[in-house]
């Protein structure tokens, strides 16, 4: 859940659809970035409302969070601009470790930097944004290291959702698979 559906939905209807689904695994793409004071009250209210899991960034400074909640820190981002993102990549990967987080976020886009981070935090989930929007093709990110790929814009742009859905579900499947 992302900042476009929460400002469309407002907070209460945000609350009355994470209550509604509650088996579903809801993660906060909010990519919280403040002093960790503001941001350990935003990770607490957001844990109040039921998200499951709060994307943040790791440029931050170095603190535990206290959650139940799983922390996904955004390492590398998978558009082009990102170029902070991967001139700090290798240090932003040590602040995973040290924040000692269950997720990571990493492009599709930079499969060679979604295979290192594999390398170093082998236990950390890895999501990959870009594939499809920003050119990478599905199952790309999974072959290179990858737990989930992230795909929403190619799905919501097509003009046959459900036949992109389903090449996009083929695809990540051959990948899979292929591994067994």
């Amino acid at each position: 859940m992302g900042l476009p559906l929460t400002l469309s939905l407002g907070f209460d209807g945000l609350t009355e659809l994470l209550r509604d689904f509650p088996s579903y695994y809801w993660i906060a793409d909010y990519k919280l970035a403040d002093i960790p004071e503001v941001v350990q009250h935003v990770i607490s209210r957001l844990e109040d409302v039921g998200f499951d899991a709060s994307i943040i960034h790791l440029f931050t400074g170095h603190r535990r969070y206290e959650t139940k909640m799983d922390l996904i820190g955004v390492a590398a981002m998978s558009h082009p601009e990102a170029k902070f993102f991967r001139g700090n990549f290798i240090k932003l990967l040590e602040e995973a470790e040290l924040l000692g987080i269950e997720g990571i976020v990493v492009g599709a886009t930079r499969p060679e930097m979604v295979r290192e981070a594999r390398r170093r935090l082998p236990e950390v989930r890895i999501f990959s944004p870009g594939v499809g929007a920003q050119g990478a093709e599905p199952g790309s990110a999974i072959a290179a290291g990858a737990d989930f790929e992230i795909v929403g814009r190619s799905i919501l742009r097509s003009d046959d959702p459900l036949m992109e859905a389903k090449k996009v579900v083929e695809a990540q499947r051959g990948v899979i698979h292929g591994r067994a």
